[in-house]
């Protein structure tokens, strides 16, 4: 695991207990950072990253001492069967020492805000973004940042101009430039990084900006219903489907009859998926076809097409880690 410390092949230590023997043994004082911090916090981060390290943190988590405990390598899988154990970040001050070895990326960075995280020492949510902003490409970024600010955060309360604060009184650092260009296309009240992802490219291509996860009250049953992302001036909204909306049969059964009562409202919705967003041409045409219907300013199907062209010259990672529930 560390210099001096070994785990079991099949059953290895997890990725809270790896946390704290870094912190009390191999390099005390250290401070959880980057990535590390971000799964533990609960903030969203690309698949890609870290070799799926943000896999990792998915529902359910088994509970000790009423905390939860992320495992350190996927369910079902072993060191022996070729699962590697993640590789940990965290950061020191300038010229402190440490001879780690493996398993760690030691940064020295300067003193930044840090809180307490299940009797761990992480960096603050603020400072993870901007950690994050120095390793992640600039949507990503924003999608993190919608998952600090939205409902389903488990740690500290954050607002949009909290963070704002925060990151300028951090002008200059590392990271701290792309962290403010996100902050300004974040949104709250957003529920799962899909969305995120979904309205940037919604955005980028020259669509009116959505309301997220508005909130539509059956006047019949009194029932709530939310819609990811909405037009309501013409009953028009996009649902991001992400694996979770196809693991169960009640599931889909569920996702189907709420769609059928807001149609039944005289909502058109239209369904995007991660494929959607990775190569967004067909979405965008059939909504543009749809918004010009109903009488809004739309992209032209040619400005479109230049949109997705391009796209790749500057294409987010597309697949985050699922640390937020499904909406």
């Amino acid at each position: 695991m560390y210099p001096g410390y070994q785990t079991p092949t099949d059953e290895p230590a997890s990725f809270s207990a790896m946390s704290w023997v870094l912190q009390n043994k191999v390099l005390p004082g250290a401070v959880l950072s980057h990535t590390t911090a971000a799964l533990h916090w609960g903030i969203p981060f690309p698949v890609q990253l870290e070799r799926g390290v943000s896999l990792l943190r998915q529902p359910d988590l088994p509970v000790w001492k009423g905390v939860e405990v992320i495992p350190s390598i996927g369910e079902g899988r072993s060191l022996r069967s070729g699962a590697r154990l993640p590789i940990l970040h965290c950061r020191l001050p300038p010229g402190a020492t440490s001879a780690v070895g493996r398993g760690v990326v030691v940064h020295r960075w300067r003193e930044g805000p840090t809180a307490a995280r299940n009797e761990l020492t992480v960096s603050s949510p603020s400072e993870v973004l901007r950690e994050l902003a120095t390793m992640m490409p600039l949507w990503d970024v924003v999608a993190a940042i919608d998952a600090v600010i939205g409902p389903h955060f488990t740690g500290p309360e954050q607002c949009l101009e909290g963070l704002v604060a925060q990151v300028g009184r951090a002008r200059g650092l590392r990271g701290s430039a792309r962290l403010s260009k996100a902050l300004a296309q974040a949104r709250g009240n957003v529920l799962s990084p899909g969305e995120s992802l979904t309205r940037l490219v919604l955005l980028a291509a020259g669509f009116p900006e959505p309301a997220a996860n508005l909130h539509v009250r059956d006047p019949i049953s009194g029932q709530s219903r939310y819609i990811d992302l909405a037009w309501e001036q013409i009953g028009l909204g996009v649902e991001y489907d992400g694996d979770g909306h196809r693991t169960t049969k009640d599931q889909w059964r569920e996702d189907e009859a709420r769609r059928d009562e807001l149609a039944s409202h005289g909502w058109t919705l239209v369904r995007a998926t991660g494929e959607d967003i990775k190569h967004p041409r067909r979405l965008l045409l059939r909504l543009g076809r749809t918004m010009g219907e109903r009488g809004l300013s739309v992209p032209s199907p040619e400005r479109i097409g230049r949109f997705v062209a391009g796209l790749g010259e500057k294409r987010p990672s597309m697949q985050i880690g699922r640390h937020q529930p499904s909406a």
